[in-house]
């Protein structure tokens, strides 16, 4: 007898998560994916790094690594946490991970249950987003400007929630140029939505996996974990996007309370031990050098997509200038539909993010956005001009 997998499939907790076809397409100008920049890669540097690491601790490889991950790099991250984030934290109190995304899925899986109402940004990163909906949450969209979450309008959507009843499980913020937007969290909204967790007794989950991608602009804020003194915020970030996504090399900090809980999982699914002691290797010697390389190589291409989206879009669309991060938001007139324009554009060999697909009830259709690292100045400016004919030809400048 022949066995017919697709006959024992799990039940799903929540309905399929519908995205654009478009999206998995190969095309020619790549504006919807966070890609490293490969023209600040330092190929031949991070070969000899992994030369050393593997000579020095390769015999390592034969057993299992510690559960939370290589000790060095978390030592290294420790450190780079307290210098870069204003964040004292042990690395005991650190756990690497498949990338951020598998900090973020480690942190879902022990704490949230079918149900659960998590308040999260008015447009959220859809990796995250689709995490929590497939785990069965509920999510909130909390309104955000070009200073990050509104902690007024965040009180106000708890309170409506614990008016029904409903006391929310997390809150959840990308922090640090924040993605799709953008947007940086101001220190005084940091400090805000810290009182409010308090206050409430909600923990939130800082994402602060772009921080390391300041381009100009004023200095960051410290981190919210850093303003937190009742225990009650996670951090997630990575090195995957600074160094490479094949990596696949991320990390959490906890507070103590939290161990117990993340512990029973095993804190979720192990990165390359391999990977985790060369990016150990590479870091400890060039991260400063190598982070100024990334910030010059990112303003180049961002002043290309600002600059082509100032010729080939017409007034009536507008978009943010970021000083940092990888990606730039745009809104076009009322009435656009970014999600239905997507194959057309794919046609031509251009793909982007639709914003509906960073809300949980898939609004916003006439937003969108658009990367900036994978492709070369050239390239991006040959893409806005062919993506300007699409949205042209398919009316969304004049909708």
């Amino acid at each position: 007898m022949n066995i017919d997998f697709s006959e024992l499939t799990a039940t799903p907790i929540a309905p399929d998560i519908v995205m654009p076809e478009g999206l998995a397409a190969d095309v020619e100008y790549v504006f919807s994916v966070t890609y490293t920049d490969p023209d600040a890669m330092e190929v031949a540097e991070f070969s000899k790094a992994a030369a050393i690491a593997i000579e020095r601790e390769g015999l390592s490889l034969g057993t299992y690594p510690p559960p939370l991950g290589h000790e060095g790099l978390r030592q290294f991250t420790s450190r780079e946490l307290k210098s870069n984030r204003g964040l004292d934290i042990s690395p005991d109190n650190l756990f690497l991970s498949s990338g951020a995304g598998g900090a973020c899925q480690t942190i879902v899986d022990a704490f949230i249950d079918p149900g659960d109402v998590v308040m999260m940004d008015e447009f959220c990163y859809h990796g995250s987003l689709n995490m929590f909906l497939r785990k069965g949450a509920i999510p909130v969209h909390v309104k955000m400007d070009e200073d990050g979450m509104d902690p007024d309008a965040l009180e106000i959507e708890i309170e409506k929630k614990l008016s029904e009843g409903i006391k929310p499980k997390l809150i959840y913020t990308i922090s640090v140029y924040h993605n799709p937007t953008g947007a940086t969290l101001s220190l005084a909204r940091r400090k805000r939505i810290v009182e409010i967790s308090g206050r409430y007794g909600i923990p939130v989950v800082e994402n602060e996996s772009y921080a390391d991608f300041r381009i100009d602009g004023p200095d960051l804020p410290p981190a919210i974990m850093s303003l937190d003194e009742t225990e009650g915020v996670m951090y997630i970030s990575a090195f995957t996007k600074l160094l490479g996504c094949g990596l696949r090399l991320g990390f959490g900090a906890f507070p103590e309370s939290a161990r117990a809980p993340m512990q029973k999982i095993g804190f979720g699914a192990s990165p390359s031990h391999l990977s985790s002691m060369v990016v150990h290797e590479y870091l400890k010697n060039n991260k400063d050098s190598y982070v100024q390389g990334v910030a010059q190589s990112l303003g180049a291409k961002r002043d290309a997509l600002i600059r082509s989206l100032g010729e080939y879009f017409p007034p009536e669309c507008s978009w943010t200038e970021p000083e940092g991060g990888m990606m730039v938001w745009v809104e076009l007139p009322e009435g656009a539909d970014t999600w239905a324009a997507l194959d057309s554009a794919v046609e031509k060999g251009v793909k982007y993010n639709p914003g509906p697909v960073f809300r949980a009830d898939r609004s916003g259709a006439n937003r969108l956005r658009l990367t900036y690292s994978h492709n070369s100045p050239e390239d991006i400016e040959k893409g806005i001009a062919i993506l300007a004919d699409v949205f042209e030809e398919q009316g969304l400048f004049n909708s």
